[in-house]
């Protein structure tokens, strides 16, 4: 019996609530009790145990990467088996890389994520990891546009379920900037917001405290973070794996119209927690890619064939994770 066996219903909908729709509020526990009939201690209680039980990550706020100054790629690379763990230790000392996993391509068998001031520098760690690990092949897929990331499971159902609430235009580096001179926001701060908020009835008490600004100021300006998309994913971060769910797949797209192919799986396809539009350092066809987790392939394979047959797409294939080599990790 897994751990997600002994989880109660109403556990599963109290995760729920922490993860869709944690109040942008000074005393948001507060707000909870409220809207769910449950003391705020009793919540506080229960998200401790939630995160001494590894089910809750953290709960908190994603900085979009632009937002830093970095540019992101996924790269696929062809290693040997033999010298997998071996590339494993080395990426686990490496801070860019911010996953890292076995996936089932018949070519790239290891698919990590790089974060970089810019693309120049992605490739060129690529090719300084290649000094210690032999690369026989690799592939860069640019990050060209970030339509979507927010990581929500529906634990009840076993399914990762994200509808779409807002979309904008991703933003340049450039813009991001000039958002963010605008709003006098200094790189501190943004570093700040990257960190777990304290599971207390005032969990903004301190970063308030500690930049000279009132607790509303905090709670709105994280709302006009959000509209910006520069904080994503605000609220609990669930640990799939611990809940049940432990299959997850990157599906890559082949359209003869990428973009509005990728669009098209933003406004219908509920399920993806990440979808980016790429663009490639060589021939590759498949430059629309989402992530969709779930409690077993079956389901995965069964969902993903359902909504993309309904989207004009040339094709599409499902790369499952076989092991994954290197926790996430937030840059």
């Amino acid at each position: 019996m897994s751990l997600s066996d002994n989880i109660t219903y109403e556990d599963k909908k109290l995760l729920m609530e922490l993860e869709y729709n944690f109040p942008f509020s000074i005393e948001p526990y507060k707000e909870l009790e409220e809207r769910l009939n449950i003391p705020e201690d009793v919540i506080l209680d229960k998200i401790k145990e939630f995160i001494h039980l590894q089910l809750i990550k953290r709960i908190g706020m994603y900085v979009n990467f632009r937002a830093k100054g970095l540019e992101s790629a996924l790269v696929g690379l062809k290693i040997n088996e033999q010298y997998i763990q071996k590339f494993k230790r080395i990426a686990l000392g490496i801070r860019e890389i911010t996953h890292n996993y076995v996936r089932d391509h018949p070519y790239y068998n290891i698919w990590i994520v790089i974060k970089e001031p810019s693309f120049e520098d992605i490739e060129k760690k690529i090719l300084d990891l290649n000094k210690e690990v032999p690369i026989e092949d690799y592939i860069l897929l640019y990050s060209k546009k970030t339509l979507k990331l927010n990581v929500k499971f529906d634990v009840i159902n076993g399914i990762s379920w994200s509808p779409l609430v807002h979309k904008r235009e991703d933003l340049s580096i450039e813009e991001f900037n000039e958002a963010l001179r605008e709003l006098r926001m200094s790189s501190e701060f943004l570093k700040a917001l990257s960190m777990p908020l304290p599971v207390t009835s005032r969990p903004f008490k301190q970063l308030a405290e500690k930049y000279n600004m009132t607790e509303n100021d905090i709670v709105n300006t994280l709302k006009e973070l959000a509209k910006l998309d520069i904080i994503r994913d605000y609220g609990a971060t669930l640990n799939g794996d611990k809940l049940g769910i432990t299959e997850n797949s990157m599906v890559l797209i082949s359209s003869d119209d990428i973009e509005n192919s990728c669009y098209d799986v933003l406004y219908n396809v509920p399920e993806a927690t990440h979808i980016v539009l790429r663009e490639s350092n060589k021939d590759w066809n498949y430059l629309c890619y989402f992530m969709i987790h779930g409690k077993d392939r079956r389901i995965l394979m069964n969902r993903v064939k359902e909504r993309l047959n309904q989207l004009n797409i040339k094709g599409y294939m499902m790369l499952f994770s076989t092991s994954n080599l290197k926790p996430g990790i937030v840059m």
